[in-house]
């Protein structure tokens, strides 16, 4: 699933090209969505897409009259810009671009109700006491917490691990067994990722689940320090947690993370 980098990627990508364009219309497959979208009420067409932001994981078209428009990945979701697809599910006419939804496995959403979800990590709402007092007195896993979008918005598995790895901290660990110093150190660690794979756009793995909305590559897989990989920079070899976390198989190293 994307992650706040991938996500604020594309969202890059699209206001560059489609922000100021006239909606000309939109399409919606008979059999398209987990959760089916409902435009009916949304007067869009005829308005101007005047941005195109990012809260967590989800994108908000906004157009110049009625209700911004969220879009959810899901699993295995991706928009392509006059790209067309394979599995499209949902097409937006822009000016004179055509935005696609290709989904395969449907659990992607458009025209979704935003939940609540928590600050996003790259901005001033995100501090170590922010992030202290969530984890406190909670017994449940560390890495766990940090997947949950009510706690903070928009980190999945790939940079939950990393995170957890820059600030030495076990991902099974209980959450409320960090210190303040701890818990200052992941803030930081949390932060230092995220904008260093926004820089590189995103993570792109072998199975190219994500590329742009121009079918290109993000970078931040070079640099990714024990997700997908056997050993530590250390050399110590990886280790598995011996159960999943929210439903995750989650690496640490033994030596560098306590």
């Amino acid at each position: 699933m994307p992650e706040l980098p991938e996500v604020e990627t594309i969202r890059r990508v699209l206001q560059s090209r489609l922000a100021g364009l006239p909606l000309g219309g939109y399409r919606i497959s008979k059999t398209t969505f987990y959760r089916a979208p409902d435009l009916a009420g949304a007067s869009l067409r005829g308005s101007i897409l005047k941005a195109v932001k990012r809260r967590g994981k989800y994108l908000l078209l906004e157009f110049s009259k009625g209700k911004p428009l969220t879009l959810h990945l899901g699993m295995s979701g991706r928009l392509t810009l006059d790209g067309g697809g394979k599995h499209i599910r949902f097409e937006l006419r822009v000016g004179g671009h055509v935005l696609a939804f290709n989904d395969p496995r449907r659990f992607g959403r458009v025209g979704c109700p935003l939940p609540h979800l928590g600050p996003e990590p790259l901005s001033a709402d995100f501090t170590s006491e922010s992030l202290g007092a969530s984890l406190r007195g909670r017994r449940a896993p560390v890495k766990a917490l940090l997947l949950d979008q009510r706690v903070v918005a928009g980190i999945g598995n790939i940079y939950a691990t990393e995170a957890l790895h820059a600030a030495g901290i076990r991902p099974d660990r209980r959450a409320g067994s960090l210190s303040g110093k701890e818990a200052s150190l992941l803030c930081a660690a949390i932060k230092r990722v995220l904008k260093l794979a926004v820089r590189l756009r995103g993570s792109t793995l072998d199975d190219e689940a994500f590329l742009d909305p121009l079918g290109r590559s993000g970078d931040a897989r070079k640099v990714l320090r024990i997700y997908g990989r056997k050993r530590c920079p250390c050399g110590q070899a990886l280790l598995r947690t011996r159960r999943r976390l929210a439903g995750r198989t989650s690496l640490y190293c033994p030596d560098c993370q306590r």
